[in-house]
């Protein structure tokens, strides 16, 4: 068929009203990039319609938006954030809405968490508005905070376990809190938190849901798994907790995290850090593998290569893709965000990508520093949900 003829049958096609199973058929290879989708969601209102009237196949799109690049969420003011593609090094003009002036202490599945001055959590999705209230956490010393307390920073970290838009029901949340990083979790329908027995009682730095368990790394490279083990309805009633390593005698000036790599693997992923006075700055970056085997200790193996996959770092939840499938991310990396949790009024400047093979760092593109006195940005990954897509690329 000659050219002409097929720009005179696109144009006089009835795109409408294409039968439905073939407008599935094309959602579903629409994605990835996830920006092709929402394009798709713009065409007109049947093809919108059947983006958002098909539960089964949004939830299997979703499931696939969450292995995208996230975009950094940088904050604009006290109620407003803005979004940084790092792919295409680019400020999108979108504003989101984020009543929270205050460090953000999670970002899961496009959900961010904040923490008010009673240690009540709250998960907030920007892009669709959606809002998760959970109960406060227990430390002695809440009832002492005011409104005017810096109370964000007693929570380090909240994770989720699966995206709530895509299992509603059955979803856990896992925050580390207080002095020690002590973990608590809780499912929907929950009226208070259930906490870990606190195994070795040494500070945790990061988390993560991995194959039905949470795993979670200290500042030692101690390991420890946590699994609900019982569930009566809605109530979390036991977890079977134990140490996959024990923690070493003496720390180190490296912060952890723990990620799974793009082929399913634990790594943690050390952060060495300098300071002087109150200024901190990355130095380098370490990547260790989790070894574990039926019958056999598990041990932590350094690994100087990840192949295709690049990491994402920060106060977001910990995460990979391969980089091979979206054009200039660039593989055998780390992109890092400033998670340090007391930020300074010249902002957050300890960012940027880390090249395991050459060992140098580079900062990411055309950042603004206009509001570098604001909380530090932070990863995330866009949402769309039920009868509205959104998303930074809307057309």
């Amino acid at each position: 068929m000659a050219v002409s003829e097929k720009q005179t049958l696109l144009k006089h096609t009835d795109w409408a009203n294409l039968p439905k199973n073939i407008i599935d058929s094309i959602i579903e290879k629409s994605v990835p990039p996830l920006s092709q989708f929402i394009r798709f969601g713009s065409v007109c209102k049947a093809w919108h319609a059947a983006i958002t009237e098909n539960r089964s196949l949004r939830s299997k799109i979703l499931k696939r938006c969450h292995h995208q690049v996230p975009f950094l969420m940088i904050t604009k003011s006290q109620e407003k954030r803005g979004l940084y593609n790092i792919i295409e090094k680019k400020l999108h003009g979108v504003e989101l809405s984020v009543p929270y002036k205050r460090r953000c202490c999670g970002s899961s599945y496009g959900w961010i968490a904040t923490v008010d001055w009673t240690l009540a959590i709250k998960l907030i999705n920007p892009f669709t508005g959606g809002i998760i209230d959970l109960p406060s956490v227990d430390i002695p010393v809440v009832n002492k905070f005011t409104k005017e307390d810096e109370h964000e920073f007693h929570v380090k970290k909240v994770i989720l376990s699966d995206d709530p838009y895509v299992n509603p029901d059955n979803f856990m949340v896992l925050a580390l809190f207080g002095a020690s990083s002590s973990i608590a979790i809780i499912r929907p329908g929950e009226k208070t938190w259930t906490y870990t027995s606190n195994l070795e009682t040494i500070a945790k730095d990061d988390a993560i849901f991995h194959k039905g368990k949470f795993y979670a790394v200290d500042f030692r490279l101690g390991i420890i798994s946590v699994q609900v083990t019982n569930m009566n309805g809605s109530l979390v009633s036991a977890f079977d907790e134990k140490i996959i390593i024990p923690p070493e005698e003496e720390g180190d000036n490296a912060f952890k995290y723990i990620v799974e790599s793009s082929d399913g693997e634990l790594l943690i992923v050390q952060r060495f850090i300098s300071t002087y006075g109150p200024y901190s700055w990355t130095t380098n970056f370490k990547v260790l593998k989790l070894r574990q085997h039926a019958n056999h200790v598990a041990r932590l193996v350094e690994v100087r290569n990840i192949g295709d996959d690049a990491l994402f770092l920060g106060g977001n939840c910990s995460m990979s893709v391969a980089a091979s499938r979206f054009p200039e991310c660039r593989p055998n990396s780390i992109y890092f965000t400033d998670d340090t949790i007391l930020y300074t009024l010249e902002g957050s400047i300890d960012m940027g990508i880390f090249s395991l093979e050459t060992g140098c760092f580079q900062p990411f593109d055309d950042m603004d520093p206009s509001h570098s006195d604001m909380p530090p940005p932070f990863f995330i990954l866009p949402t769309l949900v039920e009868n509205r897509v959104t998303h930074p690329c809307q057309y």
